[in-house]
């Protein structure tokens, strides 16, 4: 017999953050998933801070749902808090988190090239960091993708290195990619870091690459 179970929605899952503006990025973005596929169902969801949660997004559908994390990194809500929520659920699967990628290079390298005052002598990628060195390895990538994007070398670093005093030790000028999705108080702190030593790029935010990632990850889980 023929398989008519419906097609999957797609539940988008951002961390959260108490900044308007991050917050408003992140409904801009997904708005822009949902337009350029409109016959999939698109709702969205947080793991922290505000809501709706996950485990209620879950609960309150009975659709067949592939979960997308807005999450550049591995960590915490990707090894453990994520794959418990989705447990026990057989219609529901989870897809890999974003990064690395090279839609993100794209993504990072357009950024760099509209934030560029003068040719760069340093390329610096920061993101948030964690202890898990699986993180530190994907960042290690996706500072390799960039370079490979940008044709130069790109100093992988995170947010709780002394930024301030590793940038000043580069050859200038410098120029960093924000390697978050949005803005709040890591942005903030990295602009603080920075100031008058690089040209801070500005953070993802909502990007025709980084749409089509999120779809990539959507086919990948739903098939």
């Amino acid at each position: 017999m023929q398989d008519i179970s419906p097609a999957p929605r797609l539940l988008v899952v951002a961390h959260g953050t108490t900044s308007a503006v991050g917050s408003a990025t992140t409904a801009r973005l997904v708005a822009a998933v949902a337009a350029a596929r409109p016959s999939v169902p698109v709702d969205l969801c947080f793991l922290d801070v505000i809501g709706p949660r996950l485990a209620d997004a879950l609960d309150g559908s009975c659709a067949p749902t592939v979960v997308v994390p807005l999450l550049l990194s591995t960590g915490y809500h990707v090894l453990t808090d994520m794959p418990a929520v989705v447990a026990g659920r057989p219609d529901v699967r989870l897809a890999p988190h974003l990064g690395p990628h090279p839609l993100l290079a794209d993504v990072l390298a357009d950024r760099l090239a509209a934030a560029r005052e003068h040719e760069p002598a340093s390329t610096v990628l920061v993101g948030a960091g964690s202890s898990r060195p699986e993180a530190a390895a994907e960042l290690a990538t996706a500072a390799d993708l960039l370079a490979q994007r940008v044709g130069r070398p790109v100093t992988a670093l995170t947010m709780a290195d002394d930024l301030a005093a590793a940038l000043a030790h580069l050859p200038a000028p410098v120029e960093v990619a924000t390697y978050l999705l949005a803005e709040g108080q890591f942005v903030s702190t990295l602009r603080a870091a920075a100031a008058g030593r690089a040209t801070v790029a500005e953070p993802i935010g909502v990007h025709p690459a980084l749409v089509s990632l999120v779809w990539a990850r959507f086919d990948s889980a739903a098939d």
